[in-house]
């Protein structure tokens, strides 16, 4: 996709980005006590859920959301760049504690318009 700058008079190529986000807490295999686990709760799990919300309100989160019984994300994000995305992740409570994986990812027609030139200099040979 590409915009037209009022301060440049040629096309630049639109700078939004998707990533797939994946943010896992890792078993300890060490029960917590009531208190450990309502800390953890209180200072992890809500602030985190309440960022991500904030996140989806913002449009920088298009899809995605809490794994069902794991305490573990998985969302689509949309920034501007690789910096952005480090930021945005960095900003969710439970990464500092996680496993995290970032994917970036393409569109589709993207995709489909590299293979189509890839398949036309094979035919062309």
């Amino acid at each position: 996709m590409f915009m037209i700058s009022r301060n440049c008079p040629m096309p630049v190529e639109n700078t939004e980005m998707k990533f797939l986000v994946e943010i896992d807490h890792p078993k300890t295999g060490q029960p917590l006590t009531e208190e450990a686990r309502r800390a953890f709760v209180e200072g992890v799990i809500f602030p985190t859920l309440a960022r991500a919300e904030q996140l989806v309100k913002e449009g920088r989160i298009l899809a995605g959301g809490p794994v069902a019984g794991r305490i573990a994300l998985r969302f689509i994000a949309d920034v501007e760049s690789p910096q952005q995305i480090d930021q945005l992740v960095t900003s969710i409570p439970l990464w500092s504690i996680a496993d995290t994986r970032v994917t970036p990812l393409i569109e589709f027609s993207d995709r489909r318009a590299h293979i189509q030139a890839l398949m036309e200099r094979v035919t062309d040979r």
